[in-house]
């Protein structure tokens, strides 16, 4: 009995300490992983959005956080002016789960300057053609300040054929986006504002 608790103990102690190990561990290299997604995930998109070099968006970032998710935001200043944002969302509803996107808002004009898949788990040849350029065309020029919506719900886009769940994840991560930033707009733009006092422009 005693060597199966002395067991027991042992085995405890080795899970507790794994456990430790691996926060410790996944803390540590948090931010060197979040700097590399930046780099080379997040970059490539920012990049097509404003047809900028990646490095000069990646340090323009501020993250919002609501009750429901935390969002990276992006933004682009021109002649001392913000001129756009991007931000981050997981559109949910996806055939293969979320759909990660980044869409870009020209907030000047306060519409849509597209949308750009980060990351996606759709079947190829089907829902993979979320990120096709003449599908997400539809996205050039909307509002901003209004939900988009597929064209068999009265909207303006239409859905990629045979691929309805996957075009409506994509719909469902730009009205989060739209969402955030009706209900967020003043903080989004202090948080920026004090980046860039803190000497956070590129």
């Amino acid at each position: 009995m005693r060597e199966i608790g002395r067991l027991i103990l042992v085995l405890g102690l080795i899970g507790v300490g794994s456990a430790t190990s691996l926060a410790w561990v996944r803390a540590t290299l948090a931010e060197r992983i979040e700097q590399q997604e930046d780099l080379y995930v997040r970059g490539p998109a920012l990049s097509r959005l404003f047809s900028r070099p990646a490095d000069e968006l990646l340090a323009n970032k501020v993250k919002i956080s609501t009750d429901s998710a935390e969002y990276p935001v992006f933004y682009l200043q021109e002649g001392g002016e913000l001129s756009g944002l991007a931000v981050q969302a997981a559109g949910q509803g996806g055939y293969g789960g979320d759909i990660v996107m980044m869409v870009g808002i020209d907030v000047q004009e306060d519409e849509l300057v597209g949308v750009e898949v980060v990351s996606h788990s759709e079947t190829p040849g089907v829902g993979a053609k979320v990120e096709k350029a003449d599908f997400r065309s539809q996205w050039e020029d909307l509002t901003a300040t209004e939900h988009v919506q597929l064209r068999s719900a009265g909207g303006s886009i239409d859905a990629i054929s045979g691929a309805t769940f996957s075009s409506q994840a994509m719909v469902n991560g730009t009205n989060q986006v739209v969402d955030l930033l009706r209900d967020h707009r003043d903080e989004i733009l202090a948080r920026i504002d004090e980046r860039i006092g803190a000497g956070g422009e590129s």
